[in-house]
C-alpha cells in the first residue's frame, strides 16, 4: 500500500494553526492535525497544504458543516478529496449535550 498524507483540522476559538499542530509518522503516511480558529484559516491551511503537497486528502470536524467543507474544497481549488465528519442523529445529540455543558 503506498503511503499517504492526511491533514485533519478541528475549529476552536483561540487555536493557532502554527502552534497548535501535531504530526504523527504512520505506517500508512503522515498525519497532521491542526487547529484553527475559523474556515477563513482552514482554507488558508489547506491552500497552504496542497501547494506544499503536504496533504494528499483533508478531513474536517463536523463543526465545519457542509458550507465550510465546501469553502475548504474551493480553497484547495477541487483538487483534493475533502470531507468532514459527520454523526447519526442519535449521536449528534449527545454531542450537542456536551458543548452545552450537561
Amino acid at each position: 500500500m503506498a503511503r499517504i498524507d492526511y491533514l485533519f483540522m478541528f475549529r476552536s476559538d483561540g487555536c493557532d494553526a502554527g502552534v497548535h499542530r501535531q504530526e504523527m509518522d504512520t505506517p500508512d503516511g503522515l498525519v497532521t492535525v491542526v487547529g484553527v480558529p475559523s474556515v477563513d484559516e482552514a482554507c488558508r491551511v489547506a491552500a497552504k497544504a496542497r501547494e506544499d503537497g503536504t496533504a494528499e486528502f483533508i478531513e474536517l470536524c463536523g463543526d465545519f458543516g457542509e458550507d465550510g467543507c465546501r469553502r475548504v474544497i474551493a480553497a484547495v481549488g477541487g483538487a483534493l478529496p475533502v470531507g468532514y465528519v459527520t454523526y447519526f442523529p442519535e449521536e449528534g445529540e449527545k454531542v450537542d449535550r456536551l458543548f452545552a455543558g450537561g
